[in-house]
């Protein structure tokens, strides 16, 4: 009975051993097979194309800002009291109108004492001359004048001379300081701003927190953006944007000046679009969205946006090379619709999987 037992363990203990060599030897087929199947499967799905040097033209949307050509803030240049603003907020004005009158009579009184002291000057002036001439012929006589006394009055004859130029220029001075009560436009514009009225004290005198009047030209316009260095523009370029004011309607200018340096913060370049605004439609102050081309990067290849696979480690491409994937890092660039631009590893008409994806292996067979 106890032979039985041994020979039954036995016999299972065998019968275990077999099977699982069978197991064992089934097993490296049957893996074989299911990666056959799993590559035939993904090499099914997958589509390939090839690497392109096309030349592609992208664009990017940055914010700006229509701002007046020319905006100038008017302070008094002279003390006084308004006597009368011609002008008020909407006005529009060309250059050289009158846009204020100020009232200052201590000014229309020095500009008389100072004619007075010009005319003053001018005979002293006079007289010294007479003098000098009378000792000049005088002296034709030897031992009638002294050499001191001519040299003398021709002294005084020059000093009067130079005190009738200097009040001469007093007088222009306080004309010019009359002729600032006038206050003209310097350009053509419309007046944005009004900030006094009449009997209002202005000048030096008088703390001045706001300028008495605004004026902007509207008739043309600066549309003033900030543009990354990545993206180098040249003047001249042509560009297009739209207003949030006026949605479904685009704009075209050209760019007119660039800024020559950068923002240290931001790393950008302002650039600025001269827009002409005969019907004054446009209003500085006006939000715009700028489309920019920004051209094509020399060197650089061209593949599908789909054909591009990012991971938290790298960025690549799979290419087909002798009917297996392999791996190209690639770095990105200038995007324009279905197309990117991309740096690595890669030749022009090199077969790649456009439609990659992180899950397909490096190695595997591609029919």
């Amino acid at each position: 009975m106890k032979n039985i037992r041994i020979n039954g363990v036995l016999l299972l203990i065998g019968m275990g051993v077999l099977f699982q060599n069978c197991s064992s030897t089934d097993e490296k087929p049957r893996t074989k097979r299911k990666k056959a199947q799993t590559e035939a499967q993904t090499g099914s799905s997958l589509t390939v194309g090839t690497v392109s040097k096309e030349q592609l033209s992208p664009t990017v949307q940055l914010p700006g800002e229509l701002k007046a050509y020319q905006e100038v803030e008017i302070y008094p240049r002279a003390s006084g009291f308004v006597e009368k603003v011609l002008v008020d907020r909407g006005s529009m004005v060309r250059q050289g109108q009158v846009l204020m009158v100020l009232d200052a009579p201590e000014t229309e009184e020095r500009l008389v004492a100072a004619r007075s002291q010009v005319l003053k000057a001018e005979a002293m002036l006079t007289a010294s001359k007479e003098h000098y001439r009378r000792l000049v012929a005088s002296n034709r006589v030897p031992g009638s004048v002294s050499a001191l006394d001519l040299e003398t009055a021709q002294a005084r004859m020059r000093a009067d001379s130079a005190s009738v130029l200097g009040e001469r220029a007093n007088i222009r001075a306080l004309a010019k300081l009359r002729d600032y009560l006038t206050v003209r436009a310097p350009f053509d514009g419309m007046i944005t701003e009004r900030n006094v009225h009449p009997g209002a004290l202005v000048g030096s005198g008088a703390k001045m927190d706001r300028p008495m009047l605004i004026l902007k030209q509207q008739n043309r316009l600066r549309l003033v953006a900030d543009v990354p260095e990545a993206y180098n523009l040249r003047e001249g370029t042509t560009v297009q944007f739209t207003l949030a004011a006026m949605p479904g309607r685009e704009f075209t200018g050209k760019i007119s000046r660039r800024g020559g340096s950068l923002n240290e913060q931001f790393r950008s370049e302002t650039v600025e679009i001269d827009v002409p605004n005969p019907n004054r439609a446009l209003r500085p102050g006006m939000f715009a969205e700028l489309i920019l081309p920004t051209g094509s990067t020399p060197g650089a290849l061209t593949v599908p946006k789909t054909a591009i696979v990012t991971s938290t480690e790298r960025q690549y491409v799979i290419r087909v090379e002798n009917g297996k994937t392999q791996f190209v890092p690639v770095r990105k660039g200038n995007v324009a619709g279905e197309m990117t631009e991309v740096f690595g590893q890669l030749k022009p008409d090199d077969r790649i999987i456009t439609n990659a994806r992180d899950d397909i292996q490096e190695g595997i067979a591609i029919r």
